[in-house]
């Protein structure tokens, strides 16, 4: 909507490809000027073998369950050409990794309620089901990602398998964007990761006080505040969409 809290700044989307593109718009569309310049990207594992057979198994039905923890991940099926079989049904962290799966074509079969988290998905996933009468289950996640999901898997008994799909790693910003973030000409800061916010300490440094820093949940809130980064506003479903709408119907004095 033209005209809300988001009319004239210009905002750091730090992913690209079809996500950032798609995060692009929905702040064009409200009057902001995004800048997309990522911060982190995807790589291959360092066991391309074992990605690849368990992208082969997964595709071949050898699997009752998959587990999804990210949108990237689901950027690496698409990039492989994995097939999901109808017979193998999907689990999501949250709304936007269902998001992305849906974009892929597939169903989602779970997806928790409250908090998008991995510990959240999986204790209610795991609630009142019987490991014996449950299926072998795939887990796919990045290297830099904790082993919560197939971890409480196997402590209750259920068969599953850990495939790491990507490396996370970072991408060092242009310099005119690294130079607008420290002068405050980039005055908000989109926080979706750990990992960016990582990088953006590690290239940046400090953010003037007048810059907005919003943050995708609060789980990344309390590790961007860890790396020194004060948080002016924290999306309150673990989602960019609602991370967006709610910048926009901040009031100024909000983000002072």
């Amino acid at each position: 909507m033209i005209g809300g809290y988001l009319t004239g700044r210009r905002v750091l989307v730090p992913r690209s490809g079809a996500w950032g593109e798609r995060v692009r718009a929905d702040l064009r569309s409200r009057g902001a000027d995004a800048v997309v310049a990522p911060l982190i990207g995807s790589a291959p594992p360092r066991d391309t073998a074992a990605r690849d057979r368990a992208f082969a198994a997964l595709s071949s039905g050898r699997y009752e369950w998959l587990f999804v923890t990210s949108a990237a991940t689901v950027e690496q099926l698409r990039q492989h050409r994995v097939e999901v079989p109808p017979t193998t049904r999907i689990g999501v962290v949250g709304r936007a990794t269902a998001r992305a799966i849906a974009d892929a074509g597939w169903e989602v079969e779970f997806v928790p309620a409250g908090t998008a988290s991995a510990a959240t998905m999986i204790t209610q996933w795991c609630a009142g089901r019987d490991p014996a009468a449950t299926g072998r289950a795939l887990v796919l996640r990045s290297d830099l990602a904790q082993a919560v999901v197939s971890d409480e898997l196997e402590v209750r008994g259920f068969a599953v398998d850990v495939c790491i799909a990507y490396r996370t790693v970072g991408i060092d910003l242009p310099d005119g964007v690294a130079d607008d973030l420290r002068s405050g000409v980039i005055d908000t800061v989109l926080l979706t990761s750990l990992s960016v916010g990582r990088e953006l300490r590690r290239q940046v440094g400090e953010l003037p006080e007048s810059t907005l820093v919003a943050s995708i949940g609060p789980g990344t809130t309390r590790d961007a505040s860890a790396l020194g980064f004060r948080v002016g506003h924290t999306a309150r479903t673990q989602s960019i969409d609602a991370l967006i709408a709610e910048l926009d119907a901040l009031v100024p004095q909000e983000s002072a």
